[in-house]
């Protein structure tokens, strides 16, 4: 028996993507209304054919609305009474399949304040969203940041909000000229363009060509919300960019009679509003909500900014408001009252924003001004598509998946060596402590460069640049205190060698010395040969693979230390490729090796850890090494509940994992 969690291969995972690609690309208003409503209903039947669950029920229902063929009525019939059958649940339907009755047999999901009861994160008096072990404070250094009330345990859930605003990043790729049509699959097809959930068959607009959903619900509440306005405009956000598209969106979002309010109030957004609501011991007695207004009272940092950076907002702001009132004096959201008609009864009427037109432009200027400082970017796990087909054992790489506004999540200033992992699902932030916090320590987060990826230098220089300060975390001042240090050794007496320009040997009688530039050089053509191998690997000639990476080895162990970064991922790649092969023992070996030098270098609680720790649990399932895997796997559950929680899809494949150990290999329940 081997667990299994590769790509999803053969014709079932063809035929899905060919008809998702179909399902993406077809806007009801087309040039060839006829062709496009026979490929819509042709990809729904696929999509019935493949699989009967809750999701073909909903492709039934769209099947019909979208006028699906009268002569081919009683096999959708058929097949709906058959996905009530496969679900076990009574139906209506008479023998000659006439009716079906339209139950969906579904939990209600749990609610935002049901979820927050649940986490105890709605008894903070001064802050929603948060846990009652933090509250806000202001100094006039450090601004408004957020402390430790009392003693705080590792693990502990302290913040979880829902975005304000979010908008899915658009994912461009090189085109090559040769490629007559642009078939790729990219992060917006893959998740749903409202709750930001992956979705396997999405929803497209029945308006636009871009915008997608993983349901009929989430499609209903992004277009009451913001796409009525957005979804004539796609080509030109897409032109404008992110901070001027999720400016407007906070805008749209919040709505007119909130806009409206808070313009009342635009005077008291800066400095003003901090005196008002701090006494003299520094505590803010006015609850702190996850609201527009929070949005709006974000510092924009107008001054720090570059005059280029602010005349290209400028610009931006006005060519997006020459569109607005475009859209407005033309009427062409009423244009599409059709649209609004089709919606569920909940939709609504669609708001009037004449009124306080010419106040957009100026607001979304603002905004974009303040994105550059308090946006947070929505990440996702995604399996890794550029390992070898032959791999069994699944790896994962984060990405970028959009762009949003989380007042609460901003309230946590930076440091390099943060005491707080970030997680996402879907649209939602998770903020857990990541080590214990002391009573009146200061909570923060990293707002990406890292004490572990970067070097002081380089962390200072990007977050004045974009942050408009200097630094001054434990990590940097203990950084720029000590020596610096490149990971490269002695050949002669395997020493530590220190300096600048000029490295020289910290052994007590050793002399050597060196150049950094041509050790750089030579880390640097090292690298090189690691990525070839990748390349090798990628292509399936993991023979080739191994012994480029084993000659990438044994020029590493020639002038990198024991623990170097570089070193663990030539072990890492060498155990998928051997895994790749079936050679287990091999496999874990070097997996090892690798993480005994991410322990070094992120510790023995690190999400990095547990990241390499579920792929050694994978390979000591697949090669059957039950004690070891069984270890193996609830220690990488530990260290991953930790950092995403219990529920996240990591932690419930170890599960799985230990279930089947259990169940097929007789191993001792704890």
């Amino acid at each position: 028996m081997q667990y299994s969690s590769s790509k999803k291969k053969g014709t079932r995972g063809l035929l899905k993507s060919s008809m998702q690609l179909q399902r993406v690309y077809i806007p009801r208003q087309s040039p060839m209304p006829n062709l496009v409503l026979k490929h819509w209903q042709y990809a729904l039947q696929t999509d019935q054919q493949l699989c009967f669950t809750l999701v073909c029920l909903e492709d039934i229902q769209h099947a019909q609305d979208h006028g699906y063929p009268e002569r081919l009525r009683n096999k959708i019939l058929q097949r709906k009474a058959e996905c009530f059958q496969r679900l076990r649940k009574p139906s209506s339907c008479d023998p000659k399949l006439e009716c079906v009755e339209t139950v969906k047999p579904k939990k209600e999901p749990q609610t935002s304040t049901e979820r927050l009861k649940e986490m105890a994160l709605d008894r903070n008096p001064h802050i929603t969203n948060a846990s009652c072990a933090l509250h806000l404070n202001f100094d006039t250094r450090k601004g408004r940041h957020l402390l430790a009330s009392q003693n705080i345990e590792q693990g502990e859930v302290l913040i979880w909000e829902e975005a304000f605003a979010s908008v899915i990043i658009p994912e461009r790729k090189q085109w090559r000229k040769e490629i007559k049509w642009d078939t790729r699959i990219t992060a917006c097809d893959h998740y749903c363009h409202y709750c930001l959930n992956r979705v396997i068959a999405s929803l497209p607009c029945q308006y636009c060509s871009f915008a997608r959903y993983c349901s009929q619900e989430c499609m209903d509440k992004a277009w009451r919300s913001y796409h009525y306005i957005e979804c004539s405009m796609g080509d030109l956000l897409l032109a404008l960019g992110m901070f001027c598209h999720t400016a407007l969106r906070a805008v749209l979002v919040a709505g007119c009679r909130l806009f409206s309010q808070s313009l009342e109030q635009t005077g008291s957004a800066d400095a003003t509003d901090k005196t008002k609501v701090c006494n003299s011991k520094n505590t803010y007695h006015e609850k702190y909500c996850s609201s527009y207004q929070s949005v709006v009272n974000l510092l924009p940092h107008t001054e720090n900014h570059p005059a280029e950076r602010k005349f290209l907002c400028g610009l931006t702001a006005a060519a997006l408001y020459k569109k607005l009132c475009l859209i407005m004096a033309k009427d062409l959201v009423s244009s599409t009252s059709q649209t609004e008609k089709s919606l569920t009864k909940e939709s609504g009427t669609i708001e009037d924003w004449s009124s306080v037109r010419q106040f957009l432009g100026p607001t979304v200027l603002r905004h974009m001004l303040q994105l550059y400082c308090n946006a947070q970017a929505v990440t996702a796990l995604q399996e890794n598509e550029d390992e070898s087909s032959l791999s069994l054992v699944k790896s994962n790489k984060s990405i970028r998946l959009a762009t949003a506004v989380f007042p609460v999540l901003s309230l946590l200033n930076h440091s390099c060596d943060p005491n707080t992992t970030v997680s996402f699902t879907g649209r939602f932030v998770t903020v857990r402590a990541n080590r214990p916090i002391r009573r009146d320590e200061e909570v923060t987060h990293c707002y990406g460069p890292h004490k572990l990826r970067m070097d002081v230098a380089e962390r200072q220089q990007l977050l004045k640049d974009q942050y408009f300060f200097v630094c001054q975390c434990k990590a940097c001042t203990e950084e720029l205190k000590g020596k610096k240090t490149h990971g490269f050794f002695c050949p002669l007496c395997k020493a530590q060698l220190e300096g600048e320009e000029a490295l020289y040997c910290t052994g007590a009688r050793c002399t050597y010395t060196a150049s950094q530039t041509q050790l750089t050089s030579r880390l640097n053509q090292l690298g090189n040969h690691i990525q070839i191998a990748k390349v090798q690997l990628q292509d399936n000639k993991t023979d080739n693979a191994k012994m480029t990476l084993m000659s990438c080895l044994s020029e590493a162990e020639c002038f990198l230390s024991q623990d170097h970064l570089l070193l663990g991922e030539i072990m890492d790649h060498l155990a998928q490729a051997e895994a790749s092969d079936g050679n287990w023992k091999a496999a874990a070996g070097h997996l090892r090796k690798s993480i005994s030098i991410v322990k070094v270098h992120y510790g023995s609680s690190s999400m990095e850890l547990g990241h390499e720790l579920f792929k050694l649990a994978q390979i000591l399932f697949n090669g059957f090494e039950v004690p070891d895997a069984m270890r193996t796997i609830m220690e990488a559950q530990k260290v991953l509940s930790m950092h995403y929680g219990p529920d996240h899809n990591l932690v419930q494949e170890l599960k799985t994992m230990e279930e089947c150990l259990l169940q097929f290999h007789g191993y001792p329940r704890k």
